[in-house]
């Protein structure tokens, strides 16, 4: 049904035109930090708006309204809700008639009746991955658990505003709420107004992905605090200034924020403006060491938060686009052909213990394909070598085993053999189907009339749904190992 999970299980709910789309996590230990900031980075990953993308565009800023206390988990059921408020249903109205070819709509009205909500693809809308991507947040923090926590022990376990009085006389540092998130927007919108000279020089060299290809932000609000620079899909911040953070009561400050920035998984690097101004390649060197995976962010002496690295690390990437591994150029052949795209993603796991998997019917690769094909548009799924195996001799496509932790010396079986992870790194790719609303002309029967007619989808629709995928991708997998993990007794919960 619309639930997934034995021990970590998710429930999703909401239609993509209704008041609210969410998702109910249980399973969650107690005792993690957990706020809406949180959810940020992944949360605009998916979101609409670059190039191929749909016009509709949702705050999609979370509401936690349960299992949440003091910014922890309580061990009780999550329920994270989403509001719709960019709906424009009645480009659906007149389509009621007339299901689209390639989408749910004929097939559910003959499930349910007609009384399902066709608005926008309803239940069955892409929509509805904003809650799949949250709960791949969670996941994600319970597969970051590990038996030595990395947190200051001398902060306890006590929430910023309970750290003193800069949580709550310094309102743009830190926030745990999103009255208080909102309010920084204006202050964040001002500051991008007045940048200064250095702020400039560095822009330009961080705009359009200009850095190893890592999109970043400018005076962009991170739980209330305005960084001048931030790669949220990096959780990286970068800071420039003349010298005032080393103030005695500036760095009580900074204390205080870095300590709960560093919980919550983010880093920090900063420059004084004489090191951008008069060493900018070593800056910029500097800074591409601390986007990469693992590497801490560092800066000489001017601090950092030091090593945020996840235990168990995932990552989904676009490997081409209409058969392109030129994005852009694949892209444009939807364009030029005013016509919609697909393509295929890679999903990469590092971290992952031997014996995670529970064959028969619970392998790794069938928990993890039941998941991934809860993403609307997937068409096919393949692990390490996939459908190149069926032309391999035996010989060759065994992974010879090197040492006693499991290592091979290639990786034909994708990290998964007899249905159990081997300590290697996962692989496995996914196709995507091009987006079945495109406005070129097609065929569909008219159920009112019972005749086929000539029709054409009208709307704000993707060009090319692969691009907003990676992230949801990365948020089932999560949601499998999470599960896998919990049921192997392999989390540290204390």
């Amino acid at each position: 049904m619309n639930s997934f999970g034995r021990i970590f299980r998710v429930s999703i709910f909401g239609e993509s035109h209704g008041e609210n789309v969410g998702v109910v996590i249980d399973g969650c230990p107690a005792g993690i930090s957990l706020i809406e900031e949180d959810f940020s980075a992944d949360l605009e990953r998916r979101k609409a708006g670059a190039k191929g993308t749909t016009p509709r565009k949702e705050d999609d800023v979370p509401e936690i309204v349960s299992g949440v206390f003091n910014n922890k988990t309580t061990g009780a059921p999550i329920t994270i809700l989403f509001k719709n408020s960019n709906t424009r249903s009645a480009d659906y109205e007149k389509q009621r008639a007339v299901p689209r070819p390639g989408h749910a709509d004929f097939v559910a009205s003959k499930k349910f009746n007609g009384f399902q909500d066709y608005r926008g693809g309803g239940h069955f809308s892409g929509r509805l991955t904003v809650a799949l991507v949250a709960a791949g947040v969670v996941a994600k923090k319970i597969l970051d658990l590990t038996p030595n926590p990395r947190l200051n022990e001398s902060f306890g376990q006590a929430s910023p505003k309970e750290r003193g009085t800069a949580a709550t006389s310094e309102a743009g540092y830190l926030t745990n709420s999103i009255e208080q998130w909102k309010t920084v927007i204006p202050f964040a919108k001002e500051n991008r107004k007045a940048p200064t000279e250095v702020e400039n020089i560095m822009w330009q060299e961080l705009r359009n992905r200009k850095l190893n290809g890592y999109k970043f932000r400018r005076q962009h609000p991170v739980a209330g605090y305005i960084p001048d620079f931030v790669c949220l899909e990096r959780k990286l911040m970068v800071e420039i200034d003349g010298g005032y953070h080393n103030e005695e009561e500036q760095k009580k400050l900074d204390d205080v924020r870095e300590q709960w920035l560093s919980e919550h998984g983010y880093r920090m690097i900063r420059f004084t403006n004489d090191q951008v101004l008069y060493q900018l390649p070593k800056v910029l060197q500097q800074l591409g060491e601390a986007l990469s995976f693992g590497e801490p962010a560092r800066a000489g002496t001017d601090g950092g938060l030091g090593e945020v690295k996840n235990r168990i690390k995932i990552t989904a990437s676009i490997l081409e686009i209409g058969g392109e591994t030129d994005l852009d150029k694949g892209l444009q052949k939807a364009i030029d052909a005013k016509d919609s795209i697909g393509g295929i993603i890679e999903c990469r796991v590092n971290g992952l213990p031997i014996g995670l998997g529970e064959p028969f019917f619970d392998s790794a690769e069938s928990l993890i394909s039941h998941a991934v094909f809860a993403i609307p548009a997937v068409r096919a799924i393949e692990f390490g070598t996939g459908f190149a195996a069926a032309k391999m001799f035996g010989s060759k496509h065994n992974d010879a085993i090197e040492d006693a932790s499991g290592k091979t010396k290639t990786n034909h079986a994708g990290g998964v053999v007899g249905g159990l992870t081997n300590g290697n790194e996962l692989v496995f790719r996914i196709a995507i189907k091009p987006t079945s609303s495109t406005p070129q002309e097609q065929q569909t029967l008219n159920i009112e009339t019972n005749k086929v007619e000539p029709f054409s989808v009208k709307g704000r629709h993707d060009l090319c749904i692969a691009l907003r995928v990676p992230v949801v991708l990365e948020a089932a997998t999560a949601i499998v190992l999470a599960d896998l993990m919990l049921l192997a007794q392999k989390i540290s919960t204390k």
